[in-house]
This record gives structure tokens, C-alpha cells and sequence, in this order.
């Protein structure tokens, strides 16, 4: 009889701590459905870039900027916990595809950034965005997405492939150049900046001229420069090629006869090593540069010229603010990163310090800056550096925003 009733209290027991785990339960869910989403244990990062093909040297560069601005987190976005799948896409579009397959159904990231490349990001872009998965560019800006392909989950720190040549052209035209001779790597992004290029300088226009990505020998391109006598030459070529075409430049005679213009990507810390003085004189536009005085800007200088022993290169400090960026917005949140409508709001906020000082976001997603020209120079100890040497536009907005349906 006795053992009956402390069986019978033993059921009551289990039946009570079964209703209690339940009723705990429920407040549980109650609380989460009256609060919103519950904070993650994790953030999920993917970065899609170019580790090698012709624009390694870019895609490597930018990783260098993204880690360490992860580095300096300690590898945590908004108190998070970060996990990191870095995809090689080779600078081919097959592996592109390929890259962002893995990063969405396999390691099913929350952000993927790096995408630095325009023939690799244009035909997985939709992809992310579509999959719910915030795509924060650090360096390609394919016009299509800052017009009217633009999208709620797409975000670029870095600039529509306007900008920069937009500077350079209207450059050339303040400084009275009549006439020009444009060439062009052949893919997607050399169409574009170079057309803008064309597009916002008034003077006349030879070519344009556009070259296969893995192109090293510029003789024939050279000659006709020679044959067409401009008054400038202007050139977007990346990678290699931009290497090769600088010093063959010089080589034939041309560095002191004919002004040189051209963008970021044909002079920076990355080339001079190869290039050496060919350089002198090469004058660029560009978005941000080591020169520009605000303190984010001398912190990151500061941590990467000791890391690298050497200035980074513009691909490096827009990695490093599309990471400050992503943070800010996961801050913000309270790490709720589920709630993709408060993750929107917090990225477009862009509530971080920017290397490039004051940033701010268009309707486009894409930032609204300034453009500035850079000419190579020596500095102090005889080392080559793309000094600033004005600041082309101010507050630049690209033209597609205009396109753009997205209003906030």
C-alpha cells in the first residue's frame, strides 16, 4: 500500500514537472512571437571573390580588407559569432554559379560580400537576393543594379561603374583636353567604365578600343595611339594587363608626351612593385585614398600598413567598410538578424565609420561620394604613391538611382 502511494506521487510528480516544461514552453514561444525574432547564436558570412584569374590581384586584395576588419572585430559581427566561407569563383561565371550554390543551400550564409567582379556578380546577384540573403558588394557595381534592377536585399559600399570614370571624364574636360584615344578590357565592366568615361568627356573620342582580359602585349594598340595623335589617352584595364600597359606605355615614349589617364585599378600599392617609375604621372580617379583625413580612415591605414608593410589599395579599405557596415546592421538589430525587414532598415541607417568619412546611402543602394583624382607620385622616401590631387565631385550621385523603383 505504501509503495502504491509513492508510485502514485511519483506519476503526480513527473505529470506536474511534463505540465510545467510545457507551460514554459509556450511562455517561451509567447515571448518570441510578442518580441519579434529571437537574437541568432551566429552570423553567417559568405565571400564570394576572385583568389584567382585575371582580377585576383583585386578580389585578393579586397579579402585582405574584409578579414581585417573581421580581425579587428575578433571575428564577431554585432557581438556574433562569425562564420566564414570564403568561394573562389576564378573570375569565370560557370564558377560563379557554382560559388554561390555553395554558399546558399550548403553553408546557407545570412550576408555574402567580396562579389568583385561585374561578369561574375551579374549572374548570381539575383540568386542571393531572391534566397532572402543580403548581397553588401565591395567592389563591382554593374549599372543594372543601380538602376532598374536594383534590389531590397542588394547594398554596394563601393560604386556604380559610372563613378570613377565620371571623375576622370569630367576631369579631362576641366583641364582642356580636345581629344582622347579610350581603350578597354573586353568584359562587362570595361564596357561600362569606359563608355562613362566617354560619356562625361566633352572632347572628341577615338575608339573605343577593347582588349581580352588575358592580353599582355599592347604593341598594335600602341601603334595606333601613335597613328591617331590624341591629345590623351584614357585606358580601363585590370589585372596584368594594366601592369603591362603602363610600362609598355613608357617603354615606347609615350609616358612624357602623352597624359595618361585612367582609374584605380591600373596604379595602386598592388601594381607599383611591377611597374616601378612607368607610373610617374599616371593620373586616376577613384573613391577613397590613404590621404583622406577622418579617423576611421588613419586607424585602417595605420593596422593594414603593419600588417602588409605597405599602403592598401582602395579594393582593400571597401572590403573593410562593407564588413563595418554589415556589424553596424546586426548591432543595431540586437543580433535579431532573422527579421529581414529590421536588417534592411539597420543597413540602409549604414550607422558605421566609413574610411571615406560621412557615408550615406542612395535610393539605389548605393552610396552617395565623393570622387576624387589621384596622380602618381614619390613620396618622402623615394616610394611611388597615388597621391590626391583634387577632388573631382562632390556628394556624386550616379544617374541610375533615377531608375531605380526602390523608395525609402
Amino acid at each position: 500500500m505504501i509503495r502504491f502511494a509513492k508510485a502514485l506521487q511519483s506519476k503526480e510528480r513527473q505529470r506536474e514537472e511534463t505540465t510545467m516544461r510545457r507551460i514554459a514552453l509556450a511562455s517561451t514561444t509567447l515571448l518570441a512571437l510578442c518580441t519579434g525574432t529571437q537574437a541568432a547564436d551566429q552570423v553567417k558570412l559568405g565571400n564570394l571573390t576572385q583568389l584567382s584569374g585575371p582580377i585576383s590581384p583585386a578580389g585578393t586584395e579586397t579579402k585582405r580588407g574584409i578579414d581585417l576588419a573581421l580581425e579587428e572585430l575578433s571575428n564577431k559581427l554585432g557581438g556574433l559569432p562569425v562564420k566564414y566561407t570564403v568561394v573562389d569563383d576564378k573570375t569565370n561565371p560557370a564558377e560563379a554559379v557554382q560559388g554561390a550554390s555553395k554558399l546558399i543551400d550548403d553553408a546557407k550564409v545570412d550576408f555574402v560580400t567580396g562579389l568583385g567582379a561585374s561578369n561574375t556578380l551579374i549572374p548570381v546577384f539575383k540568386s542571393f537576393v531572391d534566397a532572402g540573403i543580403f548581397a553588401v558588394g565591395a567592389l563591382a557595381g554593374p549599372l543594372q543594379f543601380a538602376g532598374k534592377e536594383c534590389h531590397p536585399n542588394g547594398f554596394f559600399v563601393s560604386f556604380s561603374n559610372d563613378d570613377w570614370p565620371a571623375a576622370v571624364g569630367k576631369y579631362m574636360t576641366d583641364k582642356g583636353v580636345k581629344s582622347a584615344f579610350f581603350l578597354g578590357a573586353d568584359y562587362q565592366a570595361g564596357y561600362e567604365h569606359v563608355g562613362a568615361a566617354i560619356r562625361y568627356f566633352k572632347g572628341k573620342a577615338i575608339g573605343p578600343v577593347y582588349t581580352p582580359l588575358t592580353q599582355l602585349d599592347f604593341a598594335p594598340e600602341i601603334a595606333r595611339i601613335r597613328a591617331e595623335k590624341p591629345d590623351a589617352v584614357f585606358a580601363f584595364l585590370v589585372g596584368a594587363g594594366g601592369v603591362a600597359f603602363v610600362k609598355q606605355y613608357a617603354q615606347a615614349g609615350l609616358q612624357h608626351q602623352l597624359p595618361f589617364y585612367t582609374e584605380d585599378p591600373v596604379a595602386n600599392p598592388l601594381t607599383f612593385p611591377a611597374q616601378g617609375d612607368a607610373a610617374l604621372g599616371v593620373i586616376m580617379g577613384t573613391n577613397w585614398t590613404a590621404d583622406l583625413d577622418n579617423a576611421a580612415n588613419k586607424k585602417f591605414v595605420a593596422s593594414f600598413t603593419a600588417k602588409y608593410n605597405r599602403l592598401p589599395a582602395t579594393f582593400a579599405a571597401l572590403g573593410y567598410d562593407a564588413i563595418k557596415l554589415i556589424d553596424s546592421a546586426v548591432a543595431d538589430v540586437g543580433g535579431k538578424i532573422e527579421n529581414k525587414d529590421a536588417v534592411r532598415a539597420a543597413l540602409r541607417k549604414a550607422n558605421f565609420q566609413s574610411v571615406r568619412g560621412a557615408f550615406k546611402f542612395n535610393n539605389n543602394h548605393f552610396p552617395i561620394q565623393n570622387l576624387y583624382i589621384m596622380e602618381v607620385k614619390k613620396d618622402e622616401n623615394g616610394n611611388l604613391k597615388a597621391a590626391l590631387k583634387d577632388t573631382a565631385i562632390k556628394d556624386w550621385q550616379d544617374p541610375y538611382h533615377q531608375e531605380c523603383p526602390m523608395k525609402w
